[in-house]
């Protein structure tokens, strides 16, 4: 959309398994004149695209210019990234004051963590503040081994797509599979903001099965004006685990990132039925 805007040609490198899994996606980035790339390397997810499309801007810097969507890669990008989605928390700040009339001292700032863009765009402005940060990452199926959740599970630093990082791995250091039902979670490494948010204990991060952000999905677009991505979901399935412990004065916030338009098709497949 921006390419669009500004009258720019537009290629975006995506796996081919997540060009099956994000049709509806796919189709609203071609009606808006953007060049999908499949790849077809690897796992053909998420890190594999960001990897074809960091080669294919190696490759052709002298007349193009690579934007990454998340707050991966070599710090420059890291940097534009988050500062560029801090505007939701500068948002949120107003909601917030209009709501209470402050910024409450017991208040948890939930949000699904993959490479980690939404959470920064949404904790940032609150850095400063009582403010409780939790990641969510995606715990992948409840009967697997694999997961996309390299926080959570204790995953040792290495190196990818330019930075330094926790990161899931084998046991000679190879980047190692993941597995999630969420495709924009669905990524081995996490935000080096995120490991140093988690080794100086500002935020505390934990994860979420498939099964949970699916049941999490179904309840919350039951009970309210929302639908929310599978991305998401995984926030609101550890919500749902912490209101029962919470006192009537404690706030929760869950950033609701995307629509479950986009995941319409996984939903159907998994659940019989889509709830718009």
């Amino acid at each position: 959309m921006a390419a669009k805007k500004f009258g720019l040609k537009c290629k975006i490198f995506m796996g081919a398994k997540d060009i099956k899994r994000q049709r509806p996606n796919v189709e609203a980035m071609r009606k808006n004149g953007a060049t999908i790339v499949p790849v077809t390397t690897g796992s053909q997810t998420l890190v594999d695209a960001v990897s074809e499309c960091m080669r294919y801007w190696v490759s052709n810097c002298n007349v193009s210019a690579m934007c990454v969507g998340s707050t991966v890669g070599p710090n420059i990008f890291i940097k534009i990234c988050a500062w560029s989605t801090a505007q939701i928390s500068r948002e949120l700040i107003v909601q917030v004051k209009e709501e209470f009339g402050r910024i409450p001292k017991k208040m948890k700032l939930l949000n699904c963590v993959g490479g980690g863009s939404s959470a920064m765009g949404f904790w940032n402005e609150f850095m400063d503040t009582d403010a409780e940060f939790v990641g969510i990452e995606a715990g992948g199926p409840k009967n697997s081994k694999l997961h996309a959740a390299p926080l959570t599970n204790g995953s040792k630093i290495g190196i990818l797509h330019g930075a330094a990082q926790y990161v899931i791995q084998d046991k000679e250091g190879q980047i190692g599979s993941t597995d999630s039902i969420s495709a924009g979670l669905d990524y081995p490494g996490i935000s080096p903001l995120h490991c140093f948010l988690k080794d100086t204990k500002r935020a505390r991060y934990t994860s979420a099965s498939d099964e949970e952000a699916l049941k999490a999905y179904q309840l919350v677009s039951k009970l309210e004006n929302i639908s929310p991505s599978l991305e998401p979901s995984h926030a609101f399935a550890e919500a749902i685990k912490l209101a029962p412990k919470l006192k009537s004065s404690e706030i929760i916030i869950v950033n609701s990132c995307g629509d479950s338009l986009k995941d319409k098709d996984i939903i159907k497949q998994k659940l019989g039925s889509y709830i718009r």
